[in-house]
């Protein structure tokens, strides 16, 4: 069996975009409903799944296929912090923009039927160029936060689990110590009420 660093980037983005997609869907149509108090069915979590899979293997793709042009125009740019930051933001960036058609089509698909638009109605380069810009720039600026963040939580987490093995009667006596201000903490608060 071949590794997927063996897929073609492309590929890469195409099954990445799918799987993630198929996995998250139900979530994110289940959040949408809830929040406009629209009935929530077992068939509809898939609802919209054609442009929703087509917009996220655009984006997987075109993330991919921009991650791999900076690595090879610059293959030390993840190395600093500012380079991860600005790399992964710009990647970031170009698939949101270039995946937000499909993402328009999207929308228009999850229009609640009683108050559906029509065609002409419902697509105004207006505000699509307007949201699809100001969502791509917070969506960039969080991404490249985050691929910041991602090691130095990653080692915070490995010190602690190390201090956490190699100083067992300490950390048990932390919990301890801590258990018992949380559950002081519960019982003055429980009769105060």
């Amino acid at each position: 069996m071949s590794d997927v660093k063996d897929l073609s980037p492309t590929a890469r983005g195409a099954v990445t975009g799918a799987i993630f997609c198929t996995l998250t869907l139900p979530i994110t149509n289940y959040r949408f409903r809830k929040s406009l108090n629209l009935p929530i069915e077992l068939r509809l979590l898939y609802q919209a799944y054609l442009p929703t899979v087509l917009r996220d293997i655009i984006y997987g793709t075109v993330r991919t296929l921009v991650n791999d042009e900076i690595k090879k125009r610059n293959p030390t740019i993840y190395n600093t912090i500012t380079g991860k930051f600005f790399a992964t933001a710009l990647a970031v960036l170009l698939s949101c923009l270039i995946s937000a058609p499909a993402n328009e089509m999207r929308a228009y698909t999850l229009q609640p039927p009683n108050k559906k638009k029509t065609v002409k109605e419902f697509f105004q380069p207006e505000k699509f160029v307007r949201s699809t810009t100001i969502g791509g720039t917070i969506m960039s600026f969080a991404m490249g936060t985050g691929a910041i963040a991602t090691q130095p939580a990653q080692d915070a987490v490995s010190a602690f689990r190390t201090w956490m093995k190699n100083n067992q009667m300490d950390a048990l006596f932390a919990m301890f110590v801590i258990h018992q201000y949380l559950e002081y903490k519960r019982r003055s608060s429980s009769n105060n009420n």
